[in-house]
């Protein structure tokens, strides 16, 4: 009784598109500690809909702990249906997260699943090309948008030039922005601490990287007019990359230059490759075997 009066409240709040409530309602369901035994894929099928159903009421942290639940229902009996269903939501979560990087690649992935229609193959490829733009410029968010151009869907989406672009590493203009721009969820368009936009920072930080390849130094006034920024942002941004590694030079503070370095690092890059696999490697045992893994990485630190 208590099932079919929560799901009936729930679908009527979903028609609303008053999501968050529809979610709460389902919430309540003593899915596991109740008299009555419920399967594993049931209960699964549940909580990822309350995942599912968060998220479309943006409420990622609310979504993350029914995904968690979610996944520890799962196995290698757990339906295919509902393995794509739980991957659907935890690319969102990671989407609201700002794990932009991580969202674009598991956006990828789900682009080219057989089990999911064409329309939402697309659509996904779609949100892969706007996290993947939005994500921090570096090695990683290269690879995957020379990923993303090669796929030809991406070719038709309104905002190919500025993919074609970023992954080229050209200067994206003020007009490829505001038509880019148009295209982002609200959580994408979030002010950052210093009170730039994440498309703002983006795109700041993707320009650098393409000055990067252009000059072998620049003054800092010289660098923060092309950027459109004061002289201390595009200091503090340039610093930032540097110290993080994701481009090579120094700045020379007495004279306000910056000397950029074309420095090649295959043994780096190759690490940072096997560290990858080995990430996904664990992923996938987290999917599997949630609670074994866990253990096994407490027990080593991770």
């Amino acid at each position: 009784a208590v099932v079919s009066t929560q799901s009936t409240g729930a679908s009527l709040y979903e028609a609303r598109k008053d999501y968050t409530k529809a979610a709460t309602h389902l919430s309540v369901i003593p899915l596991e500690n109740s008299q009555r035994n419920y399967s594993k894929e049931y209960t699964t099928e549940m909580y990822l809909r309350i995942a599912h159903l968060f998220l479309q009421g943006c409420g990622p942290a609310q979504a993350e702990l029914f995904l968690n639940r979610a996944s520890l229902q799962m196995g290698p009996g757990t339906p295919p249906q509902l393995t794509v269903q739980y991957n659907l939501c935890y690319a969102k979560a990671l989407d609201f997260r700002k794990k932009f990087m991580e969202a674009a690649k598991r956006y990828l992935e789900l682009s080219l699943e057989p089990l999911l229609s064409s329309t939402k193959q697309t659509e996904l490829l779609r949100n892969a090309v706007l996290c993947a733009i939005i994500a921090p410029a570096g090695l990683q968010r290269s690879r995957i948008l020379a990923s993303l151009c090669k796929d030809e869907r991406s070719q038709n989406f309104l905002f190919s030039a500025m993919l074609n672009n970023t992954q080229l590493g050209h200067l994206i203009t003020h007009d490829q922005v505001s038509l880019f721009e148009k295209e982002l969820e609200e959580h994408q368009l979030e002010k950052l601490p210093n009170e730039m936009s994440i498309l703002e920072a983006a795109v700041m930080e993707h320009n650098v990287l393409a000055i990067s390849h252009i000059y072998m130094s620049i003054r800092l006034e010289n660098l923060a007019y092309l950027l459109r920024v004061s002289r201390p942002q595009a200091e503090k941004v340039v610093g930032k990359m540097i110290t993080e590694q994701r481009i090579s030079g120094y700045i020379d503070q007495i004279d306000g230059v910056v000397f950029f370095e074309s420095v090649s690092k295959p043994w780096d890059e190759h690490i940072d490759v096997v560290c990858n696999k080995v990430n996904n490697v664990i992923d996938v045992l987290l999917h599997h075997e949630p609670a074994f893994t866990k253990e096994r990485l407490e027990a080593y630190k991770c």
